[in-house]
């Protein structure tokens, strides 16, 4: 076939095509245009959410990881609504409520009660959420079951049935190993450690205990200065004045104790330790020892030294002649 021929058919078909679009087209031209319109908007939209959603993730990301405080883990929740950043973000702030309410619960009683409280919601949102992740649900099942504990007054089935649900849901968790030893009996004993008679009864006592932050003295606090009055009285007649203190330390502290004598090496004479005079009886002047001999550096003996003639000794008179 002749390329002009082609192109012959080829423009009837598109002389074709537009007579039978032109009424299409007259009768929904502009719905048509108006609805390519709408699509165009709807992608340019999607696209500048994504990538807005994509910088708002990292943020969060970046804001947890700076969190160092139950205060920066709530500031995260709030800002970061229904994002994975704020469910790891509530984890967190529920773990540090746990933490801080044990704590305070020795000290300070509603301290430790308002902690335990916020920490207790904070895990039940998370368990109640479908969007919750497994690990964070994982965490936040153990959370609870030591709330529920921490908060006994005896009774411990709530805290029971938890750590039991964390076995059964949880198999491979890594906090299973410490569930099983509250409600499991250890090697040895009949009974689980929450079970025992022994537990119930403490946290019995422990609950209606109502410590509070003055209640525990600290040693060291109150005390009298030098020339004060206890119990942190004005002393009487102006302002105090401090003692010296003596040449020779504090009155009643030890003296340091004597540093002990050094060992003596094998083959070294003893230290001569010489002793102060007296006036009974006076130190002898040392004998003066003779030099050694030198020997000579070569085999021969060294000479003898010459010996001194023997004084001459004195003339004697003769005696006087006798006469006959």
């Amino acid at each position: 076939m002749k390329s002009e021929h082609r192109h012959e058919l080829q423009t009837n078909d598109l002389s074709k095509l537009l007579v039978h679009a032109e009424p299409f087209l007259e009768k929904y031209g502009i719905k048509t245009l108006v609805a390519a319109g709408i699509l165009f908007v709807v992608v340019i939209g999607y696209l500048t959410w994504s990538s807005n959603q994509e910088k708002r993730d990292a943020e969060g990301w970046t804001r947890l990881a700076a969190s160092n405080s139950t205060e920066d883990f709530e500031n995260v929740v709030d800002e970061f609504p229904g994002t994975q950043v704020a469910d790891w973000a509530l984890i967190h702030a529920a773990e540090s409520q746990l933490q801080s309410g044990i704590r305070n619960s020795f000290s300070d009683r509603s301290a430790g009660d308002r902690d335990l409280k916020d920490a207790k919601e904070n895990f039940q949102k998370l368990l109640e959420s479908s969007t919750t992740l497994p690990e964070i649900r994982e965490r936040a099942l153990f959370g609870m079951a030591r709330t529920e504990e921490s908060t006994s007054d005896g009774d411990l089935k709530n805290s029971i049935d938890l750590y039991k649900k964390l076995i059964q849901e949880y198999p491979t968790s890594i906090f299973r190993k410490l569930a099983e030893q509250r409600v499991k009996p250890v090697e040895g004993e009949k009974v689980a450690v929450l079970d025992q008679e022994g537990t119930k009864n403490f946290y019995k006592w422990f609950h209606a205990q109502t410590p509070k932050p003055g209640d525990r003295q600290r040693p060291g606090f109150n005390l009298p200065m030098p020339g004060g009055a206890p119990g942190g009285a004005k002393p009487s007649g102006g302002v105090p004045v401090l003692p010296e203190l003596p040449a020779g330390g504090l009155p009643g502290t030890p003296d340091p104790p004597a540093l002990p004598a050094l060992p003596t090496l094998p083959g070294l004479p003893e230290p001569v330790t010489p002793s102060p005079p007296s006036d009974a009886k006076k130190p002898t002047a040392p004998a003066k020892e003779s030099p050694a001999k030198p020997e000579s550096k070569s085999g021969k003996k060294p000479e003898a030294p010459a010996k001194k003639a023997p004084a001459e000794k004195p003339k004697s008179e003769p005696a006087p002649e006798k006469k006959p």
